[in-house]
């Protein structure tokens, strides 16, 4: 495992964001993480913008209920999202742009 924290790996979120996937969507994603690294943070994309946030946005388009380390390993590639969607590793309420976050955040 990598030693990326939760909070730096949700951060960085805005460095791989696409602004040109995400064209005038207007989303808040907010991570409710449990497990090594609990916490509160989200992602608001705005304007071609991604804001990274610390805390319980107000209006979260879509929700990740996921264990620090599961949500790592998934972004390391060290284990598939959809699998571990599946298999129930990690939860989402409200959709909403979580099916797009392929698009609006690319590994580099």
């Amino acid at each position: 495992m990598s030693t990326i924290s939760f909070r730096d790996l949700i951060a960085r979120m805005t460095d791989v964001f696409d602004p040109t996937a995400a064209g005038s969507l207007v989303a808040s994603i907010q991570f409710r993480a449990s497990g090594k690294e609990p916490g509160d943070y989200y992602v608001h994309i705005k304007n071609g913008e991604c804001m990274f946030k610390e805390g319980v946005s107000e209006s979260p388009s879509a929700t990740i209920h996921t264990p620090s380390e599961m949500w790592i390993a998934i972004n390391l590639g060290e284990m598939d999202g959809a699998q571990a969607f599946m298999q129930g590793k990690f939860r989402v309420g409200d959709f909403g742009p979580f099916v797009r976050m392929r698009d609006l955040f690319k590994r580099r």
